[in-house]
C-alpha cells in the first residue's frame, strides 16, 4: 500500500521538477536576463552581449549557432569598410613603382642634408597620393576597427562562459558540447590556428599582398604556432567566434580576388602582377633599418654641429676679452 502510494507521489515530484526546470531555462531566454545577470553594460562588450542574447532568443538557436550567426552578422557589417579599403590598396598596389622611386629620392636627399630636395620630394609624394585618391595610412583603418571588435568578442564571451548563462554548458555541438569549458580534446585551438595561417597563406584582408607585410607575414606564421598551447584553456564558445571568423575571411577574400566580383564592387585593376609592382621594393624591416640609420647619421650631425658653435661661440668670445 505504502509502495503504490509513494510511485505516483514520485512520479508528481518529477513532473514537478522537470516542469520547473524547464521553466527556468524558458526564462533564461528572455531579453533582459542578460541585465540581471550583470551583463550587457554600456560598453562594446555589452553591446555584443546585448546583440548575443538577442540573437538566442529571438532564432530559438542553441549557443554555438547563436554565436556563429552574430560573428557573420558583424563581419557583414565590416564588410563596406574592407571594399573601401581594398579600393585604396589596389590603387596603392598600381602606383607602387613610383612610390619607390619618389622614397629613394627622398632618402637619398635625407642622407645629403638637402633639405630643399626633401621638401620637393615630400610634396611629389603627396600630390601622387592626393592625384590617385589613395593612402597608406588609409589602409590602418581596417586594423584598428577589427582589434577592438575581436577584444570586445572574446571578452563578451569569456564573461558568459564564466557565469555561465544557462545554455551554455549544453549549447555546443559534436565533442564540443559544453561551450562555457575548454574543448577536451584541444581540436578547436589547432582549427582555430589552422585558420588564421589559411588567412594568412590565401592573402591579407584586403585581399592584396603589402609590400610592407613581407617579414610581417613570417612573424605571424611563427606566432600562430606558438600560441597553440597558450589558448587551449579558453573556453570553447570562444573559438566558434574565431573558427566562424576565420572561415568568413577566407571566402572573403577569395571573392575579393575574384575579378569579376571586383569589376561589381568598382575595385580598380592591377595594371601589372603584384611581383612585378613590388619590384625594388623593401620589406618593413629593411625600411627600419634604413631610417635608424639616417636618424642616426642625422643625429652625429647635429651633435657636431652644435660642438662646432659652441666652440665658434667660446672662440669669440675670448676674443671680447682681450
Amino acid at each position: 500500500m505504502t509502495d503504490a502510494t509513494s510511485a505516483p507521489a514520485q512520479t508528481a515530484l518529477d513532473q514537478i521538477a522537470q516542469t520547473s526546470s524547464e521553466s527556468i531555462i524558458q526564462t533564461a531566454a528572455q531579453l533582459g536576463d542578460f541585465k540581471a545577470m550583470g551583463l550587457c553594460n554600456f560598453t562594446p562588450v555589452g553591446g555584443l552581449e546585448a546583440m548575443l542574447e538577442a540573437i538566442h532568443v529571438y532564432s530559438g538557436l542553441p549557443w554555438w549557432g547563436s554565436i556563429a550567426v552574430a560573428t557573420i552578422v558583424v563581419r557583414l557589417a565590416l564588410l563596406p569598410l574592407m571594399i573601401k579599403i581594398q579600393r585604396n590598396n589596389a590603387r596603392l598596389m598600381n602606383i607602387n613603382p613610383d612610390v619607390t622611386r619618389i622614397m629613394a629620392n627622398l632618402k637619398a636627399a635625407q642622407a645629403q642634408g638637402d633639405s630643399m630636395a626633401t621638401g620637393k620630394y615630400t610634396h611629389e609624394i603627396q600630390d601622387l597620393f592626393k592625384k590617385n585618391e589613395c593612402h597608406p595610412m588609409k589602409s590602418l583603418a581596417l586594423p584598428i576597427v577589427q582589434m577592438p571588435v575581436m577584444i570586445s568578442f572574446f571578452m563578451a564571451l569569456r564573461a558568459m562562459a564564466e557565469l555561465p548563462v544557462p545554455g551554455m554548458h549544453d549549447g555546443g555541438m559534436l565533442w564540443f558540447t559544453d561551450l562555457a569549458d575548454k574543448d577536451p580534446y584541444y581540436i578547436l585551438p589547432v582549427v582555430s590556428a589552422a585558420g588564421v595561417m589559411a588567412v594568412l597563406e590565401a592573402g591579407t584582408e584586403a585581399g592584396a599582398a603589402n609590400p610592407q607585410s613581407k617579414g610581417m607575414k613570417n612573424l605571424f606564421r611563427g606566432l600562430t604556432v606558438v600560441m597553440v598551447p597558450f589558448t587551449a584553456w579558453m573556453p570553447s564558445a570562444v573559438f566558434v567566434y574565431w573558427v566562424t571568423s576565420n572561415a568568413f575571411s577566407i571566402f572573403q577574400i577569395l571573392g575579393l580576388k575574384n575579378q569579376s566580383v571586383r569589376n561589381v564592387l568598382n575595385i580598380p585593376k592591377l595594371v601589372k602582377p603584384p611581383a612585378e609592382l613590388q619590384k625594388d621594393t623593401k620589406g618593413f624591416f629593411e625600411n627600419f633599418k634604413e631610417q635608424q640609420v639616417l636618424h642616426e647619421k642625422s643625429e652625429k650631425e647635429r651633435v657636431l654641429r652644435e660642438r662646432q658653435q659652441a666652440a665658434a661661440m667660446a672662440r669669440r668670445a675670448s676674443k671680447r676679452r682681450f
